[in-house]
């Protein structure tokens, strides 16, 4: 969940549905799907997307052969949503400014102590990935890292620096990881950092 973005394509119609354990189950028609799938999302609930041409009861009864699945998600959901207030209740408010300059300032001292070289920042608040770096070596980074520990913080600019060298994750890209973090502490970080998913999902108080 907390690599890439997505995009809603060939949405065609939403519709709610009161279900008596879950309560309100968002379904979603969608043009040229090819099969039903669920979400459970933090803050939206059960959120339900299926062709089109699939009738409300075909889908219900999909939902009734997942529930237990549905019930283990949603307790995974609501622990998100207790990390996400407990975090953005006690954060504050801190200036874009300042995000810019922490941020910055560290990407360049990463870049060169390691010697990568990269063309362009920005910044966005995005709400599934952290970073990325495109052909030009074009670093975009989430205003949301600012909020991790320096150890994770530094390893999804390291991760985006190494891409200016190798565009895609094969061995080479994994290789310039290894030898900067270690294999170990590499995989730790890449495991430590979904607890930190919560920060793609703030309250919706104070979501933009």
């Amino acid at each position: 969940m907390n690599t890439f973005s997505r995009t809603e394509k060939n949405q065609t119609n939403t519709s709610t549905f009161a279900d008596p354990e879950f309560g309100e189950i968002k379904f979603v028609s969608i043009r040229n799907a090819r099969s039903i799938r669920i979400f459970v999302r933090p803050f939206e609930g059960v959120i339900v997307k299926f062709p089109s041409g699939v009738s409300p009861k075909k889908v219900t009864r999909f939902v009734d052969s997942k529930r237990s699945w549905i019930r283990q998600a949603m307790e995974s959901a609501q622990i998100t949503e207790q990390k996400s207030i407990a975090h953005f209740s006690a954060s504050g408010s801190t200036s874009k400014t300042e995000i810019r300059r922490s941020l910055t300032s560290r990407l360049n001292d990463l870049a060169q102590i390691h010697d990568f070289h990269y063309n362009k920042i920005s910044l966005r608040d995005q709400k599934s990935r952290w970073g990325s770096c495109s052909a030009q070596n074009n670093i975009s980074l989430n205003q949301k890292l600012y909020f991790l520990p320096d150890s994770l913080r530094d390893y999804v600019l390291v991760h985006e620096l190494a891409h200016t060298r190798e565009k895609n994750h094969s061995s080479a890209f994994w290789g310039i990881l290894f030898g900067i973090f270690g294999k170990k502490q590499t995989r730790e970080m890449r495991r430590d950092i979904k607890a930190y998913d919560y920060l793609f999902y703030p309250p919706p108080s104070t979501s933009k």
